[in-house]
């Protein structure tokens, strides 16, 4: 509830909490603290850094769902965005607490956060006369037993409190089979399950009432009575009038008992049923003795009837006022016989209807007595008891049949006591052992179940005195008080899928107990874009069987939205919890997950970060991608062509694929210290036939390093760095090893690294470990190469000066014809000798000198050599 905000101003930032005066919970329950009843804002923090510190809660205390039974004093505003924080009401209807703001360097003051319990109440919203015809089943519907919390989605239960007389109530089960029931829940009411069943009598009635009366309850809320008005209408003709028109059974009766004659034995009040409804408060049915009992003796309110005027009405009968009293004679009948008419006071002339004169006989039958051994007739032998209360014992549960011992001789005497409880009387609550089928008809035998949630039962015999029965056994079921509900975060519906099972590890709801109920889940509130399914059917209502034989699915059935959430409410047979399930759409695309980029950089937005291929393929179309968030440290653009550079909001898997989406990070030099600093985008993924999708793109940003290798392509880095020339114009970032020249770790043992596009048609450049491997090696092969070169250089230059400084030749005389010469024909000269090498111009070189002075020899011929 949202009634007024307050804006708390501290130094240069701003705090806003706008919150209701007054936080209302249903009493002894709990509810969501949520953003819309406390919410703090502040443009340069965070919300998982703004801290609410609580003060001096009243009356309960502030949880996280995750830990309920733990007090915090201590939350984030993330923890309520997320709704993760709760109040768990105790003790007072009203209080609170103080609570703080702060940001870590400032702090609100103190405010009071008000917080109100209501109590739970049942009310009565229909309640319309049942109408039943004879011998039918009549189904029992809202209209008849409308009832309904002050908070939504609470279950009602209704307990049998005063059974109908001329019938029964019964409950459909999965078997379309009928079994008879003392309590039933507000799911199966309007379900049609719950039935009341006229069991028609020998004798035709015209009309005749029955009710039910029942306790409403739906804890916390205090009980609830209520009684239903049954009609049972017969269709009969007035000339059917006849002795049949009653209830005369007659009676059984022990030697020297007394026993009440009541409206079950004996009956003329459908006598009434001739007269208009009008005239039928002054007229009562009256009995006149014509012949007493020989055996017996009959009484009024403990008095004989008088000999004289041996009378009473319908009236007496119905209250329970007439009895017989056996005289303990030998005698096993006897018998007295009346006639009974409709008898209005201060009337004239009668009317047709009380005309009408039946003449009976009532038949009494003496037993003797401890002739016949008492007989177990039970109807069922489970009772269902709530946990932690009390569960009254009724004759559907133990009943027995002694024709010679009343109700208050047969005994029941327990051999083995329950261990999930205990017997007790229900007047005074204390524990007993042995009781009697009277105490069981009077409902003052009852079971008071401890809070354990384990079965139990109770053996017991019966005795009437003279026999005794072989031990019986009444079985003892416990109904869980609680729910516990384990959901997931949210159900994901994968983009473009038909449909998403529901399994227990995404939703399931247990009563804790060793034997665990079957829960139904009634859904109320429907979802608006998608669809809660069983066995591929829209459905309102599944259980958990269902879900765990894998025939619960969603799916989304309108294309317009990325999100859905049902509410719910989950119901054992005694308890309900209400929750609300999210449903969303799954992007069917491969998204990075926190690559990590260098700031001031130009990266090529394309299938190594953002790529729908997947989606493109099922829809044949090209999805786009709608920016819904941008970055806080990039931006995207338009990379080539015209309007390079542009911001963008919106692209297709198409322009990714041409490389015309890059995204510009900005450089963050007050930033992270060195460290990366997270930051992440957000988009709506859309394609033909399919529901959208919300997709994130987290990733991390460092400032740039020219050894880093980037899982990205880089169109262009910060200007402070070295480039290399690139295809297009477009600066090719080299490459280095997987970690820092100055020796800092990457997260994970990667480095950041740096791809070029895979696509050649690009014309982008392919950078690669083995690059930057040589980018290391070919600086240190240059420097190589050069000193290999200059060391031949230096050598050839020796070796030419040393050829160039040769010995002169003198001519020697020739030898004479067929002599040898004696002298040799090269000699030493002397170093003073020497001529040095110059350079000179041809047209001034003496060709003598030119001819014993080159520089190399000449070349030899074939078969020639040097000596």
């Amino acid at each position: 509830m949202m009634a007024n905000s307050v804006v708390i101003r501290l130094c240069s930032s701003s705090l806003l909490i706008p919150f209701g005066p007054v936080f209302q919970v249903l009493a002894g329950e709990e509810a969501d603290i949520t953003a819309s009843m406390l919410s703090t804002e502040d443009a340069d923090t965070p919300a998982d850094e703004l801290v609410y510190q609580v003060e001096m809660p009243t009356n309960g205390m502030v949880a996280l769902k995750e830990a309920p039974e733990e007090e915090i004093l201590n939350f984030t505003q993330a923890h309520i965005n997320k709704g993760e924080v709760i109040f768990i009401h105790e003790g007072e209807e009203s209080g609170g607490f103080s609570f703080t703001v702060t940001d870590g360097e400032h702090t609100s003051p103190l405010y009071q956060f008000v917080v109100t319990a209501r109590p739970l109440t049942i009310t009565m919203v229909t309640q319309e006369e049942l109408m039943v015809f004879p011998g039918t089943r009549q189904l029992i519907t809202s209209a008849n037993l409308g009832a309904v919390t002050n908070e939504d989605g609470n279950e009602i239960s209704y307990w049998l409190i005063r059974p109908p007389r001329l019938g029964r109530l019964i409950l459909a089960n999965d078997r379309n089979q009928f079994e008879e029931i003392s309590r039933f829940s507000q799911t199966q009411l309007e379900s049609g399950l719950v039935y009341y069943e006229h069991q028609i009598p020998e004798e035709p009635f015209w009309v005749v009432r029955d009710s039910v009366e029942l306790t409403l309850s739906s804890q916390p809320a205090p009980d609830v009575r209520h009684i239903l008005p049954i009609t049972i209408s017969y269709y009969a003709a007035h000339s059917n009038i006849s002795s049949q028109l009653w209830k005369n059974k007659g009676l059984e009766i022990v030697q020297g008992q007394r026993k009440t004659i009541d409206n079950t034995i004996l009956d003329a009040s459908n006598l009434l049923a001739s007269l208009p409804e009008i005239q039928r408060g002054d007229v009562d049915v009256v009995y006149e003795i014509k012949r007493f009992p020989d055996h017996g003796r009959i009484t009024l309110d403990g008095q004989d009837l008088p000999r004289n005027a041996p009378s009473f009405t319908q009236e007496d009968v119905t209250q329970g006022k007439l009895e017989y009293l056996h005289g303990d004679s030998g005698a096993s009948f006897d018998s007295f016989s009346f006639r009974a008419r409709l008898k209005a006071e201060g009337r004239g002339a009668p009317s047709p209807a009380e005309s009408v004169v039946l003449e009976e006989v009532f038949n009494i039958l003496i037993k003797r007595r401890g002739s016949d051994p008492p007989e177990l007739v039970t109807i069922d032998m489970l009772l269902e008891v709530l946990q932690g209360s009390m569960t009254i014992i009724t004759q559907k549960h133990l009943n027995t049949q002694d024709e010679d011992s009343p109700p208050d001789e047969v005994h029941f005497k327990v051999t083995k006591a329950p261990r999930n409880g205990r017997l007790v009387d229900s007047l005074t609550m204390d524990p007993i052992s042995e009781f009697t089928q009277e105490m069981v008809n009077r409902g003052q035998v009852g079971f008071y179940s401890d809070d354990s949630l384990s079965d139990g039962f109770v053996e017991f015999i019966v005795s009437d005195g003279e026999h005794q029965t072989e031990p019986y056994t009444l079985h003892i079921g416990v109904l869980a008080r609680t729910l516990v509900l384990a959901k997931a975060t949210e159900i994901k519906v994968k983009q473009g899928e038909d449909e998403t099972l529901v399994t227990e590890e995404m939703l399931k709801a247990t009563t804790g107990g060793p034997v665990e109920e079957d829960i139904l889940y009634k859904i109320t509130s429907v979802p608006k874009y998608a669809a809660v399914m069983v066995d591929r059917q829209a459905t309102s209502a599944f259980t958990q069987k269902l879900i765990k034989e894998g025939r619960v699915s969603v799916r989304f059935i309108k294309s317009t939205s990325p999100r859905d959430s049902v509410a719910f409410v989950a119901r054992s047979r005694a308890a309900n919890v209400s929750s609300v399930l999210n449903i969303t759409v799954q992007p069917l695309a491969n998204i990075a997950q926190d690559p990590l980029l260098p700031q001031g950089a130009l990266v090529q937005l394309d299938r190594k970060l953002l790529d729908a291929t997947p989606l493109a393929n099922k829809t044949r179309t090209s999805p786009t991608f709608t920016v819904i968030q941008q970055p806080r440290g990039a931006r995207f653009v338009r990379s080539g062509g015209p309007g390079a550079g542009q911001p963008v909001d919106s692209f297709n898997q198409k322009d990714l694929d041409e490389g015309r989406v890059a995204m510009e990070i900005q450089n963050n030099p007050s930033g992270s210290r060195g460290g990366a600093t997270k930051d992440e985008a957000r988009f709506i993924l859309k394609a033909h036939g399919v529901p959208p999708a919300e997709c994130v793109l987290p990733f991390q940003t460092r400032p740039y390093n020219a050894s880093g290798i980037y899982p990205a392509t880089l169109l262009r880095i910060p200007s402070d760095s070295n480039e290399l020339p690139g295809v297009a114009g477009v600066p090719r970032v080299t490459q280095a090893s997987p970690r820092w020249r100055d020796g800092v770790d990457w997260p994970n043992g990667n480095a950041p690294t740096t791809a070029s596009s895979d696509d050649n048609s690009h014309g982008k450049s392919r950078l690669s470990r083995r690059s930057n491997f040589w980018s290391i090696l070919i600086p240190i092969l240059v420097v190589l190469l050069l000193l290999l070169l200059a060391a031949i250089l230096a050598y050839y230059l020796i070796r030419k000066n040393k050829t160039g400084k040769h010995n002169v030749q003198t001519a020697s005389s020739k030898p004479k014809n067929g002599e040898v010469a004696s002298t040799e024909t090269f000699r030493k000269t002397d170093p003073a000798n020497n001529i040095p090498m110059s350079n000179m111009d041809s047209k001034d070189a003496d060709p003598e000198l030119l001819q014993h002075c080159r520089t190399t020899n000449p070349a030899l011929k074939k078969n020639q050599y040097w000596v």
